[in-house]
């Protein structure tokens, strides 16, 4: 989103943001007799914060910086590098002074557009440059919060095998501990 309060605090999270969509969506839904799926998206790398997501009312993820690194996607190893090397502190929010707001891997090239609060109109023309060509000073290279977590590239089957078997042990867990109605 670009709330102001949202360009102004990087650690604005999607928690604080996704129940008053899911409360808007469901309600024009409901008065539309419908249903409309919410897909929530940033910050999401682990079964976990799927479950978490899910709890708050979506209804499903997207998982966007998770995919960039891995085998098959198309980017160049620099770029997947980059991200798998990135600290948790590892993005900055860019263009906070306009629209629309990005999240990129701190790089030279977008410390400039961090320090300046604003994206020049060319900001994106080396973008294919970044992403197939490995220069990671041509565009902004972006990626999500996530990108500090990642800390290898791997198949996307062993992401999925990996995120989907931790979100249904967490699921598991919940469920008998509220079958049980006991914590812990």
């Amino acid at each position: 989103g670009n709330k102001p309060e949202q360009i102004t605090d990087e650690h604005f999270s999607l928690e604080r943001l996704l129940p008053e969509i899911v409360s808007e969506v469901r309600r024009f839904g409901t008065a539309h007799d419908t249903h409309i799926p919410v897909i929530a998206a940033g910050g999401i790398y682990t079964g976990e914060d799927i479950y978490r997501i899910m709890e708050l009312g979506a209804d499903g993820v997207q998982m966007g910086t998770r995919f960039v690194a891995s085998a098959e996607s198309p980017v160049h190893a620099h770029y997947k590098d980059a991200i798998v090397s990135a600290e948790i502190t590892g993005t900055w929010m860019l263009n906070t002074k306009s629209t629309p707001c990005i999240r990129a891997l701190k790089t030279d090239f977008t410390r400039t557009i961090h320090d300046a609060g604003l994206m020049q109109p060319d900001t994106f023309t080396g973008i294919q440059q970044v992403y197939f060509g490995g220069d990671m000073n041509a565009a902004p290279a972006l990626a999500g919060q996530s990108a500090g977590l990642i800390h290898a590239v791997k198949p996307v089957q062993q992401i999925i095998d990996e995120t989907v078997a931790e979100f249904h042990t967490i699921s598991a867990r919940m469920g008998a501990m509220a079958a049980a109605r006991q914590f812990g």
